[in-house]
């Protein structure tokens, strides 16, 4: 029966958590390895999954913290990468760093901040959405939210406003 239930909620979820995986580790084998274990993990837990009616929040929890803990600790092991592309312009060259910056707020914050952040300013989630898919209430949102700003700027050497 349990099977049936995993099998169930991969055809369901699937191509969302492999989307949401690979919006999170900007790869597609990383992406693709994640959300296998994510459904190994998942598949450890079933007996504790919710109703239908909130699996997919569960799966996307259980999916970003996976996927976040990935980024992280693929910023700790120092990969050495290839040259990069001739930007084309200084834009391209401001968004490189944007992405940079945002990497290295988001794989150095505070886990549950890290988790709502990305949530609600990569995701475009709204507050209220965030506190349902991770369980919690909008005020855990609004307080994560401002450690997560004051993480930024304590980052960026200046004082938070």
């Amino acid at each position: 029966m349990s099977e049936d239930r995993l099998h169930a909620l991969y055809r369901t979820y699937g191509p969302a958590l492999y989307a949401r995986c690979r919006q999170i580790l900007g790869d597609d084998a990383a992406a693709a390895d994640a959300a296998q274990e994510t459904f190994l993990r998942l598949h450890r837990q079933l007996a504790r999954a919710p109703d239908a009616h909130h699996a997919l929040a569960w799966i996307y929890r259980v999916a970003t913290n996976y996927c976040l803990n990935q980024a992280r600790d693929r910023r700790r092991r120092a990969v050495p990468v290839g040259e990069l592309p001739e930007a084309p312009g200084v834009d391209a060259e401001r968004l490189l760093e944007d992405r940079d910056l945002a990497r290295r707020l988001i794989t150095t914050a505070p886990p549950k901040a890290a988790e709502v952040a990305w949530l609600h300013l990569a995701d475009g989630m709204t507050q209220d959405e965030v506190a349902q898919v991770l369980g919690i209430s909008r005020r855990t949102v609004v307080n994560r939210l401002a450690d997560f700003h004051r993480h930024a700027h304590t980052l960026a050497g200046r004082p938070p406003s």
